[in-house]
């Protein structure tokens, strides 16, 4: 694999987003289920489709991959039908512990976290089945987060301590994102419709309480051609898995708190002063369909 430090050509492939029409279709999890909403209809009831983990609807909206595990905590990729509730595994992934999907920007593909004989690597599979291809081996560049560009040109990822573009097998990395401290691991990136920003969980230390287990999560914002970041997301709700919602403005995120052990989702402007709106109590996982209708 060639690794490039340059950044120029990635910027000018991204700087050009693929424009979708308006989804507001989003799955979530609660519990050990899965379920599915209409996030312009808060009040209404949520569908239910099967138990399962890590939640991530399909571009179009009407699938929803997610890890299925057993009894024997063997981990699996599966893919739910909206309409029919009808769930399968994903064919031709070797080996039982596979997790945390992530859909292509045309859904034709799934990328997840796959363990190989010692550690985890990043791996591809066709969402119909088959074509399961390792992107990233185990021992070296580690793949701890993962989010595609939404003009169909790679995938953000960081390593845990900087952040990168895969693309057609090299590696661009991001200005001035090394040593970044606090970032998490298994989780998803996402990229703003932009392509230029990026949306990240962080833990900061600074906020920790004598009673907390860990430090308490945030959301923050990542400028993809100059590497700056801003925490977005305040003090007294942890942020988590964030996920644009169309148009670039604003974002969906799980937010836990302490206080009372339960984690809820939020929908989040991205402006000075914005606030937090509860979207759904006992939620957590948001994934939001972008409108791209796939060829399959």
């Amino acid at each position: 694999m060639l690794r490039c430090s340059c950044f120029v050509s990635l910027v000018a492939l991204a700087l050009f987003p693929l424009t979708t029409s308006s989804g507001q279709t989003y799955a979530f999890q609660t519990d050990e289920a899965i379920f599915v909403a209409d996030l312009e209809q808060p009040e209404a009831p949520a569908k239910k489709l099967t138990g399962g983990y890590d939640p991530a609807i399909s571009p179009d909206g009407k699938a929803v991959a997610f890890t299925q595990q057993d009894e024997d905590g063997n981990r699996r990729i599966a893919i739910v039908d909206v309409e029919t509730a009808k769930v399968r595994l994903v064919a031709g992934i070797p080996g039982e512990n596979a997790f945390l999907p992530a859909w292509s920007i045309d859904g034709k593909q799934l990328y997840f976290h796959h363990f190989g004989t010692s550690n985890w690597r990043l791996a591809r599979v066709d969402a119909e089945g088959g074509g399961f291809t390792i992107i990233l081996e185990e021992g070296g560049r580690e793949a701890g987060a993962y989010g595609p560009f939404p003009n169909g040109n790679g995938w953000l990822c960081h390593d845990l301590d900087s952040f990168f573009v895969l693309k057609a097998g090299e590696i661009f990395e991001v200005p001035n994102s090394t040593n970044v401290t606090g970032l998490s691991l298994p989780s998803r990136l996402s990229v703003a419709p932009d392509c230029q920003r990026a949306l990240f969980e962080i833990f900061v230390e600074e906020d920790m309480g004598p009673d907390d287990e860990g430090p308490p999560a945030a959301i923050s914002l990542i400028d993809l051609t100059t590497g700056k970041r801003t925490q977005i997301t305040a003090r007294g709700i942890n942020g988590m898995y964030p996920n644009w919602l169309p148009g670039g403005e604003e974002f969906l995120f799980a937010g836990y708190d302490v206080k009372t052990n339960q984690s809820s989702i939020y929908r989040m402007k991205l402006e000075p002063g914005a606030k937090p709106v509860l979207v759904r109590k006992n939620a957590s996982w948001p994934s939001v369909a972008t409108g791209t209708r796939s060829s399959r």
